[in-house]
């Protein structure tokens, strides 16, 4: 008998859903929209520059999920590795960071293979899309994320 209620304690709780994708990033795909602090999505920004970051950085083989958030000049450029591939990562990174910095001179980048720093892309974005944001917080949260990439370095 009491086998049967703890059994159906557990199975009772074992669905429970946050509705946070972020516990589910790591396994797959989540294919965020690339934001901008200041203007929110790609529209209003320079005639679509960071679809063309984020599409430029996901035709990599080796890739298969990237995530791109802008402030002013720099952009943050996180990026989800294949399996197979982990062992080649500076070499991506390096491949990924100049073929960036040759196509868009004008802007800085911050590329990252790290799930800490896609983790904190996707909350970020995540916060963006909310409406009422206000900047100071958006650009807040991207400093950290430089930051974090700073220390990781």
């Amino acid at each position: 008998m009491v086998f049967i209620v703890v059994l159906c304690v557990l199975t009772a709780c074992s669905n429970k859903n946050d509705g946070k994708t972020e516990n589910l990033a790591m396994i797959k795909r989540t294919n965020p929209e690339p934001m901008d602090i200041i203007n929110g999505m790609d529209e209003k920004d320079e005639k679509g520059l960071i679809s063309k970051v984020k599409e430029t950085v996901a035709n990599e083989d080796t890739i298969y999920d990237v995530i791109v958030v802008k402030n002013d000049k720099k952009i943050i450029v996180a990026y989800k590795v294949k399996h197979l591939q982990r062992f080649h990562m500076k070499k991506i990174e390096k491949t990924v960071t100049e073929n960036l910095e040759e196509k868009f001179p004008k802007n800085d980048f911050i590329v990252s293979s790290d799930y800490k720093i896609f983790l904190e892309s996707v909350r970020l974005n995540e916060l963006l899309k909310k409406k009422d944001v206000p900047e100071k917080k958006a650009r807040k949260k991207f400093k950290e994320i430089e930051e974090l990439q700073k220390e990781l370095i």
